[in-house]
């Protein structure tokens, strides 16, 4: 079978691309010997891309922001870069796009965390829109997911990385249930796996260290956490640390308390030394696509408190490798997390369950799973 893989890459560095995972899936479909896979880059005319991402900026605390990359115009830039782009790959059986673009002449399968109408479900459920900074205003929201539903409508099947995206594609009655196929997605942070005595070590410290991750501090959540750990410690009296990776400057007023470390971006390196010695990983989201930053915790050991909500049930189980909370009280989030420190049930589940996700979420397993839906449909 003949493949296409059609995405929009950063121009840079095709590894920063979405956080890593298109160059994963690649590398791991290209694996599978008996797949021919073709690279199908879309590319964006630079100036009309400026110009659009101009009309659509606005003022924001650090600068200029961009709202176009959810817009009708920029999908019609991103769909006419596909037409070309599947123009110039022939022969191929199917081609698999990252990201809902348009519909072409070619068997398509969409891989996607999300659809552009879950913030409008988001917005429906909690009478507010998501806190994510380059939402566009609901109107044209709204177009452009009639847009998505028509291309829904052409595809030959959606590869969604969760449960939870599978349901809202389903639900909008544009594409059979049977054509959505959950794969999941992969981990892009290789982690070591703890022995036993390095969690024996890490219960029996002293001190306990939260990690927090995230460029987009108060969409995942940061200032709960930053609130809720110092509720805890007030609450418990325990010597909690909390590293704070991601925003490139302290997003909160005034400086970063004693207890705080704000890495700032770091380098992935340093990343995976803070959650390597991490008791938890606290990612609170106040909307999240996917979240695999939990399986990459999950993956290496570390119990996860996230929101109940979104893809995050899926991943995490509270009470055995980690909590779930319900809202943004820092009062809630402070009680799960000192359920979830120090707790030895949980700190041996998530080292008995380790492995397992790290099998499951492997890319290569999800490319399989991948391959095998287009297989299956086709």
């Amino acid at each position: 079978m003949r493949v296409g893989f059609a995405c929009q890459w950063d121009r840079k560095d095709r590894k920063r691309t979405w956080s890593h995972t298109p160059y994963h899936l690649l590398s791991a479909l290209q694996q599978l010997a008996q797949q021919q896979v073709v690279d199908m880059p879309i590319e964006l005319p630079r100036l009309r891309e400026l110009l659009v991402k101009l009309r659509y900026a606005r003022p924001h605390p650090t600068g200029l922001l961009s709202v176009a990359s959810w817009t009708p115009a920029m999908y019609a830039l991103r769909h006419r870069a596909l037409l070309r782009a599947a123009a110039s790959a022939t022969n191929c059986d199917a081609v698999i796009t990252i990201g809902e673009n348009g519909p072409i002449d070619a068997p398509q399968f969409v891989y996607q965390d999300q659809s552009v109408g879950q913030f409008i479900e988001y917005y429906n459920a909690h009478g507010r829109m998501a806190d994510v900074r380059d939402v566009p205003p609901m109107h044209l929201l709204k177009s452009r997911t009639e847009i998505e539903q028509h291309t829904y409508s052409t595809l030959a099947g959606v590869l969604t990385m969760s449960h939870w995206n599978a349901r809202h594609v389903i639900a909008t009655g544009s594409i059979a249930a049977d054509r959505v196929h959950v794969v999941g997605a992969g981990i892009n942070v290789a982690s070591d796996l703890p022995t036993q005595d390095d969690v024996a070590r890490r219960l029996e410290k002293d001190s306990r260290t939260v990690l927090f991750v995230g460029r987009h501090f108060h969409r995942k959540g940061g200032d709960i956490v930053v609130a809720g750990v110092e509720r805890a410690r007030q609450l418990s009296g325990q010597t909690i640390r909390l590293v704070v990776a991601g925003p490139t400057a302290w997003p909160l007023p005034g400086e970063p308390p004693a207890w705080v470390e704000f890495i700032g971006d770091a380098p992935l390196e340093r990343v995976q030394k803070e959650l390597r010695q991490a008791d938890v990983l606290a990612l609170p989201s106040r909307f999240e696509a996917y979240g695999i930053a939990v399986l990459e915790a999950l993956a290496g050991g570390v119990p996860v408190i996230g929101r109940n909500d979104f893809a995050m049930p899926e991943m995490i189980e509270a009470g055995r490798t980690g909590a779930l909370v319900d809202g943004d009280a820092d009062e809630q989030f402070a009680e799960a997390l000192l359920s979830v420190l120090g707790n030895e049930t949980i700190a041996w589940e998530t080292l008995l369950v380790a492995p397992e996700v790290r099998a499951r979420h492997a890319w290569p397993a999800v490319a399989r799973k991948m391959l095998d839906g287009v297989e299956m449909t086709l």
